[in-house]
């Protein structure tokens, strides 16, 4: 997922730290500490990333970490280096080989 032009993106540099709601019609790329609300179309979760709050998007991509609640609507990608835990939701899921999910998972447009 690369940063857009012709959306507002939101980039989180290391050794930043925000606080508050946030709507993001593009892409959120967090390589430093992000606490709250967010929604974006795409999140991007760095190794050096924290995501604590609540989140949501269509396409969430974890390589460090986010906790409490987290939807991806249409994917959710957990890297080798990622953890994902809390109240969990997604559509479709891929967790690479040492990435961790953790918490209330819920498939997206499933009955059980």
């Amino acid at each position: 997922m690369a940063l857009d032009k012709d959306y507002g993106n939101l980039l989180v540099g290391k050794g930043v730290t925000i606080n508050g709601v946030f709507q993001v019609p593009g892409e959120a790329f967090i390589d430093g500490k992000a606490q709250g609300e967010l929604t974006a179309d795409a999140i991007n979760v760095t190794t050096n990333g924290v995501v604590t709050g609540n989140a949501v998007a269509s396409h969430v991509k974890v390589a460090g970490l986010m906790e409490k609640s987290i939807t991806a609507k249409t994917s959710l990608l957990i890297e080798s280096t990622g953890s994902v835990r809390g109240s969990i939701a997604y559509s479709d899921l891929e967790i690479r080989k040492g990435g961790e999910l953790e918490g209330d998972i819920t498939i997206l447009g499933s009955e059980t």
